[in-house]
């Protein structure tokens, strides 16, 4: 088979002949029909989510849809031919955040697929077989790709930070694919959408998408702590504003705009990077910084099932064969993508 490999950590992606993988005794083997190219991936590549040197070469990619061909030999609750989409994280399944249901908060953390395990950059991949999760018939694989992380993130982050219709949220990179999917969630949820980015075509993309449901607001201008706190129905800032890009002074920004009360969220890992407000700034506003992890298995599954239903749009822009993803890489580098590469193995 053919697989887009990263030989070491910061290289650059080849794409390479390997052999099919055979699925371990607690696997599934999928054949991908779908994988999200996104920044997320870029970061893992870069090492930012871990850069031991004995994890590569490696075949990233963890935000994929496709159908079960082989099963191993403990495998009881799947069967060739399921449709299934895949969850990131490599959660243990004992500890009593899993037995809650909150997996995302997984005490015996094993790592992610794409690092501790090879992805879905490659027309077969294998995964534990509780990470493949069912999709519904009707929904498609680049829809399933998309609910694994691009839909399955902003459905944590609304419930995390409860919103609804009192709230105004700001959206701090609201041209990449989280940005896009929880714009239409937070709407959808009666709340008012601030979407911040750069570039007058990110800014563009981001009104084709949502239409009059959402504002955009150009985060590269001086001003944008005031603008943001005149674009709110009283002047008073957005209630949660949530970054996705982790620049520093652009939080900066959002924090001094937030209203009384308000939050903060942080999706960004960035080893070399912090925030800290002075401590009175916390009280005076009662305001909160809070992170947001991924999401629950049973948020990926509700994420299709919202996809599925129509009740949230797939914004896919491109889709590329395996032989392309080096280059879509570097135009994530260069900020130049919006919305979610698809990568279709087949093509």
């Amino acid at each position: 088979m053919n697989a887009v490999v990263l030989p070491d950590w910061g290289e650059n992606l080849a794409v390479e002949s390997r052999e099919r993988p055979e699925p371990t005794p607690d696997e599934v083997r999928v054949e991908v029909r779908a994988c999200g190219v996104t920044r997320t991936v870029e970061n893992a590549i870069q090492g930012g989510l871990d850069d031991d040197p004995a994890l590569v070469p490696r075949v990233p990619g963890h935000e994929f849809a496709g159908v079960v061909d082989a099963v191993g030999d403990d495998v009881t609750d799947h069967a060739v031919g399921d449709r299934v989409a895949a969850y990131f994280y490599l959660t243990c399944g004992q500890c009593d955040a899993c037995r809650r249901g909150d997996t995302n908060q997984c005490t015996d953390f094993g790592g992610w697929v794409g690092v501790h395990t090879d992805g879905a950059y490659a027309e077969y991949t294998t995964l534990p077989a509780e990470n493949a999760l069912q999709i519904p018939d009707n929904l498609s694989f680049e829809a399933g790709a998309i609910a694994a992380d691009g839909l399955a993130t902003p459905l944590h982050i609304c419930e995390r930070t409860n919103i609804d219709d009192r709230d105004t949220v700001l959206i701090i990179g609201a041209a990449g694919r989280i940005g896009v999917h929880l714009s239409q969630l937070a709407a959808a949820r009666g709340a008012s959408v601030l979407a911040a980015d750069v570039r007058n075509e990110r800014l563009a993309q981001i009104d084709t998408v949502t239409g009059s449901a959402v504002s955009t607001v150009d985060a590269s201008q001086p001003d944008f702590s005031a603008r943001l706190q005149s674009a709110t129905p009283y002047d008073d800032g957005p209630t949660v504003a949530v970054d996705t890009v982790g620049d520093v002074q652009t939080l900066d920004n959002a924090w001094n705009a937030l209203a009384m009360g308000g939050q903060v969220v942080s999706l960004t890992t960035h080893h070399d990077r912090s925030f800290a407000p002075p401590l009175k700034e916390y009280v005076v506003k009662e305001a909160s910084i809070i992170g947001s992890r991924y999401a629950t298995k049973q948020q990926v599954v509700r994420a299709a099932r919202l996809l599925a239903d129509g009740r949230v749009d797939p914004v896919m822009t491109n889709k590329v064969p395996l032989s392309a993803v080096p280059t879509t890489h570097e135009a994530i580098r260069e900020g130049e993508t919006f919305g979610m590469t698809i990568l279709d193995p087949s093509r």
